[in-house]
């Protein structure tokens, strides 16, 4: 059983990353490190507000989201229950990119091979998301195998300001997540609006992803934006759905959401 006293705030006042995230993290890293057990419940909202000084709208966002991530279960009259994490795949519905809860918890194998990272200009589309125009964006193309399989190709669109944050990460070189490298920066997700279908492999995807030319693959086409309500990533990934499950949960709408990004909104701004 969790103890209380376990706890230490670890809540980063100053850090562009949302307290709910901040906090999500501190729990998962306690059931990653055996502190939380399968079982165990955590602890009560008050609880958590307590503890870590945040609002209860903030730490149920936090239960929210760690539900989402199949990390708990919320049980009526108990609460949050920590359960057996499940092979979900990669959840659309969440704004972290591809297996970057996998990278964390490294129960996969995920490896990432940097094509080409460069300032140009940017296809119609990502511009348009982006509002360049002409101006030069930054782009990553990147090959993702999942445990030693060929899983995913993307390219990512970005803000010409980002490129600075990611050449002086490690991300280039090494392993390491893209949106936590925004995030260190200030370009902390909001919000994303995604689409997916079924596309068939061209000649350059097939060698790409080993795969047969007109072999069906799984397109999706991404723009995240931040609290200003600027894009500032824009991606288009093809993935082997054989290799990646991709999951979606759909949740009730509330009339009081904030409305979602979207081009004719950026072209109004």
């Amino acid at each position: 059983m969790y103890s209380a006293k376990m706890a230490t705030p670890l809540i980063d006042r100053l850090s562009p990353e949302p307290f709910y995230v901040q906090l999500r993290g501190v729990l998962e890293s306690q059931i990653d490190d055996g502190t939380l057990a399968v079982g165990d419940r955590l602890p009560s909202e008050m609880e958590l507000c307590r503890t870590y000084d945040l609002a209860r709208s903030t730490v149920r966002e936090t239960l929210r989201s760690m539900q989402e991530r199949g990390r708990v279960k919320m049980i009526p009259r108990r609460g949050a229950v920590v359960v057996e994490s499940r092979d979900q795949g990669w959840p659309l519905q969440v704004p972290e990119g591809f297996f970057e809860a996998e990278m964390d918890r490294k129960r996969h194998n995920v490896e990432t091979k940097i094509l080409e990272a460069k300032r140009s200009v940017l296809p119609p589309d990502p511009a348009a998301a982006l509002g360049l125009g002409k101006e030069p964006g930054f782009m990553i193309r990147r090959l993702r195998r999942l445990d030693g399989h060929v899983a995913l190709y993307s390219v990512n669109y970005l803000l010409p300001e980002c490129e600075r944050a990611i050449r002086e990460s490690s991300l280039l070189t090494t392993e390491g997540s893209l949106n936590k490298v925004l995030r260190s920066a200030g370009f902390v997700i909001c919000g994303a609006r995604r689409t997916v279908e079924a596309v068939p492999a061209t000649k350059e995807l097939s060698k790409l992803l080993g795969v047969a030319p007109g072999n069906p693959l799984l397109l999706v086409t991404s723009a995240s934006w931040g609290r200003d309500q600027r894009c500032f990533d824009y991606y288009t990934s093809w993935l082997r759905s054989e290799v990646v499950k991709v999951t979606i949960e759909a949740r009730a709408r509330f009339e009081d959401a904030p409305r979602p990004w979207s081009p004719s909104r950026a072209k109004q701004a």
